[in-house]
């Protein structure tokens, strides 16, 4: 189901066709230098063109990009993503989905305070790497074909790395429950990458190396984003689930 349109035009990595002109041709010389070296193309990680990110995110002035947010939600989360967009993860979005999903009768008293006492925002629970204070995203699609990063794990346990990391392992109980939370979902959303903030959006490999991966013709070429301002939901595209055709055509994702 399709949201609010914007009036920006958006660049989707994996449709070349959406590329700015003055971008396009960059990617393209780019690519071109990595032929004529014998790169392969699965290793366009490698490639030392990192000193082209500015003037690719500069060449991205005045455009959204595309991304995929993947997780599983309950009705009501979809509801509350339509109306109010992407929340940056912290403590109070965990304890406002623990709080709610309790409420409906989702989880039972004992499997809430457990989620509530130990999970990624807690701080004395916290895991390794950084969770907090942003959006995560994947700027391809590749990885519903490809599960490029293990994306299957977060389509599979509700709640999101935060809330299922330290339970999906060790906690045979609790992890069946939340394998039976919600349905897989893909929320697409669009992205200003461009943007100054106090704290910058982290893309992993680069922006750069993404779009050249494509143009090389690799088709798992992707790239994390690590977004740290809120989505507004004027720029939720859509979310699709099992039973939607924008879901559907992936038949290697997750059905329920």
């Amino acid at each position: 189901m399709l949201m609010e349109p914007v009036d920006l035009p958006i660049v989707d990595v994996d449709v070349p066709a959406t590329w700015p002109r003055p971008l396009a041709d960059l990617v393209d010389d780019l690519a071109d230098d990595a032929r004529r070296s014998g790169h392969a193309p699965e290793y366009y990680q490698d490639l030392d063109i990192l000193a082209h990110e500015d003037t690719v995110l500069a060449h991205l002035e005045g455009h959204l990009v595309r991304a995929r947010h993947h997780t599983r939600l309950l009705d009501h989360e979809k509801d509350a993503i339509r109306a109010q967009g992407l929340r940056l993860l912290n403590a109070q979005l965990v304890n406002d989905r623990l709080d709610q999903a309790h409420k409906l009768g989702y989880l039972t008293e004992a499997e809430h305070e457990t989620l509530r006492t130990v999970n990624e925002t807690v701080p004395e629970q916290r895991g390794w790497g950084k969770r907090e204070d942003q959006v995560c995203l994947t700027l391809s699609a590749a990885p519903q074909t490809h599960d490029v990063g293990g994306i299957r794990r977060l389509l599979t346990y509700w709640g999101g790395e935060a809330i299922y990391w330290q339970h999906c392992e060790g906690s045979p109980a609790l992890a069946a429950k939340l394998r039976s939370l919600g349905a897989p979902s893909v929320v697409t959303a669009l992205l200003d990458l461009t943007t100054s903030i106090q704290e910058e959006h982290s893309v992993f490999k680069s922006v750069v190396h993404v779009f050249v991966g494509k143009a090389l013709g690799h088709e798992p070429a992707d790239a994390d984003v690590f977004y740290r301002s809120p989505i507004p939901p004027q720029r939720i595209e859509s979310i699709a689930s099992p039973g939607d055709t924008a879901y559907d055509r992936f038949p290697e994702l997750p059905r329920s």
